[in-house]
């Protein structure tokens, strides 16, 4: 219930902020925005810190010993990515943008031992259902080819934030339906990318893999 009630509070989010206009960069400028944001450590404890508490400008002032404008500075950049809002005048919380990110990245900090072993987990159930391509070179080059297009390879970067459901990507990434469906299909088709229920998706295990492995400015 408690799940419930989370997502539902997101989808109603992410419809609020699209009528307000919010949605509105090209995938790359959005990509670039929030690559650039959350590359300071500053920012991503102010994130960190919401997520626990709400909490007022004074106070984030204090706890993290800024003057007047280095948080505005840091403050507006994380609003103007939406990762958080302003809940009145001078109070800052976090919002579901924010909580998708500290979820997605919450796996980076299993111990390796764990990491692996879900890794291998999802790789045998993964052969076990026949997904896996039984000639290496054909799955590398499926992979690859999905791999090529930068639309998809930011699909994937922004899973690997927290999941998002079709119509969501359809309004991140400026898609027709048909246009997501393909590139959803490609990504699902080469296991990095996979379907929570009807209409959401997932990154998976291999889908992280990748994530990790290339540098942010080639996505």
């Amino acid at each position: 219930m408690v799940n419930d009630d989370k997502e539902q509070r997101r989808q109603e989010w992410y419809e609020r902020v699209k009528k307000e206009g919010k949605l509105k960069r090209s995938p790359k400028e959005e990509h670039d925005a929030k690559l650039k944001t959350l590359q300071n450590p500053v920012r991503r404890n102010i994130l960190k810190t919401l997520n626990e508490k709400k909490m007022t400008f004074d106070e984030l002032k204090v706890e993290f010993n800024l003057e007047d404008m280095p948080l505005k500075m840091n403050l507006g950049m994380l609003e103007d990515t939406l990762y958080i809002e302003k809940e009145d005048e001078i109070t800052y919380i976090i919002t579901p943008r924010g909580e998708d990110y500290l979820e997605g990245v919450e796996p980076k900090d299993e111990p390796k031992g764990d990491l692996k072993k879900r890794r291998d987990e999802w790789y045998e159930e993964a052969k076990k259902e026949g997904k896996l391509k039984e000639n290496p070179t054909e799955d590398h080059r499926a992979g690859l080819k999905a791999m090529q297009n930068p639309v998809r390879r930011h699909i994937v970067e922004s899973l690997g934030e927290g999941k998002m459901t079709f119509d969501e990507v359809k309004t991140k990434f400026d898609l027709n339906d048909v246009q997501a469906r393909l590139n959803l299909d490609m990504l699902v088709d080469t296991l990095y990318i996979e379907k929570e229920d009807e209409t959401t998706y997932v990154i998976t295990v291999r889908g992280e893999a990748f994530l990790e492995n290339v540098d942010s400015k080639h996505l």
